[in-house]
């Protein structure tokens, strides 16, 4: 059986297809390396500068007659005020997101709640990461300030955090207390509602915030100058008491009824690359099945390797991507390495075709499919519907534009002329 019939021709395109396809996915693995390395110098900025903070405080500590009990009690009011900050930090050609925040809290303890008679407690502020404080700051107390020492207390030896030691006094029922700090660090930012009433107000200039947490904002605003958020959050919503002691309520309790907000990058280059090559076979059979159609149509004989040149140019497109994308950006990468593989190939096809105009169709083509690609692939959500319907609009095309070959004549019609 001879290459030009047409069963035989189309299982060597198909095989040339599989290969190409085969080498696209090895971009897959590449591109998963890459994410590891992009982790990895990721933590390594995280290590230096401070890490994701979880802010779970503050909390008064009394000890109990009971040795190694202590009781814990939660503020009636609490207000944080966060102004974010962000900034881009790189480690060679890989990027992060940090912060530095500025952070107002005031509120109130109830006097009864932690006894007129307790004399000296201490007050307990766990803090994620203490390392992104870089300035002195005084507790205000009651009207007095007392300074803040490094830990978060006896019962908190596991996290790091601040503590002072404060009086009670008895003749007060409410005791207010503020403070303000700077506070550093990567990614996201929680606070633990711990108030029986607690209100949160964030804002930052980044333009793509994602609210993570226990709890959603109870009002926020998202513009191209950045976001507003505010939480109201009551203790009706928690899993744990106003007061407890030792054993009751557990740290990741506290640390899981967090609320905040994670500054998102809106475009990760090695999810949307990775992404991208799932739709390898689209774009090779595509292409492929265009070339057949003017080989059987208008009597162009393209040789297997000619198809392998073309296949392996559309593989070479996801590596390209991939590497731009680490220097250049996603989009300004995705552009290029179009633009770059639609030209070539257009001008290989120029020669294959034996006419520049038969060469235009496929530019269209390659344009058409990148542009529709990027447009999937930014539609998170409706991705598989836009991919389910090219896939039958092209199939309809192909459809629509074979319905009147005879394939039987027209294997006949070749094994003759050979």
């Amino acid at each position: 059986m001879k290459y030009d019939t047409i069963s035989v021709k189309i299982l060597v395109i198909a095989l040339i297809g599989g290969i190409c396809f085969v080498a696209s996915l090895l971009v897959m693995g590449l591109t998963g390396e890459r994410q590891n390395r992009f982790s990895e110098a990721k933590q390594e900025i995280v290590d230096k500068w401070s890490k994701q903070q979880v802010i779970v405080g503050p909390m008064i500590i009394k000890k109990t007659g009971t040795e190694g009990v202590h009781t814990y009690v939660l503020p009636e009011t609490l207000s944080y005020e966060v102004v974010l900050e962000p900034e881009t930090r790189t480690r060679g050609i890989f990027k992060s997101v940090v912060y530095t925040s500025k952070i107002k809290v005031r509120g109130e303890f109830a006097g009864d709640a932690i006894g007129r008679d307790a004399g000296t407690v201490m007050f307990s502020l766990p803090i994620t990461d203490t390392r992104g404080i870089e300035n002195q700051f005084d507790l205000t107390w009651n009207g007095v300030k007392y300074p803040l020492n490094p830990g978060p207390g006896v019962a908190f030896k596991e996290r790091s955090g601040l503590n002072a030691a404060v009086p009670i006094n008895s003749k007060v029922s409410k005791i207010p207390f503020s403070f303000e700090l700077q506070l550093k660090g990567s990614e996201s930012m929680s606070i633990a509602p711990l108030g029986k009433e607690t209100v949160i107000a964030m804002s930052s200039p980044w333009q793509s915030p994602k609210f993570v947490g226990a709890f959603l904002p109870s009002e926020r605003e998202v513009t191209e100058s950045g976001f507003k958020s505010e939480w109201r959050i009551s203790s009706f919503g928690r899993s744990f008491p106003q007061t407890w002691q030792t054993g009751d309520v557990n740290l990741q309790q506290l640390v899981d009824s967090g609320a905040g907000v994670e500054l998102h990058e809106q475009v990760d280059g090695y999810d949307m690359t990775f992404r991208s090559v799932k739709y390898a076979i689209l774009f090779i059979v595509i292409t492929f099945a265009a070339f057949f159609l003017f080989d059987v149509r208008a009597r162009v004989r393209i040789h297997p390797v000619q198809y392998l040149l073309i296949g392996s140019a559309l593989s070479l497109f996801y590596l390209l991507l991939l590497s731009l994308s680490e220097q250049i950006g996603f989009l300004s990468a995705y552009l290029i390495a179009t633009a770059m593989i639609a030209l070539l190939v257009t001008m290989y096809s120029a020669s294959v075709l034996k006419s520049k105009q038969r060469a235009f169709p496929i530019f269209a083509i390659l344009v058409v499919l990148y542009g529709y690609l990027y447009f999937v692939l930014r539609l998170e959500d409706y991705a598989l519907l836009f991919g389910s319907l090219l896939l039958f609009a092209l199939l309809a095309v192909i459809m629509f534009m074979t319905r009147h070959i005879d394939w039987f004549a027209l294997g006949k019609e070749k094994e003759g002329r050979d």
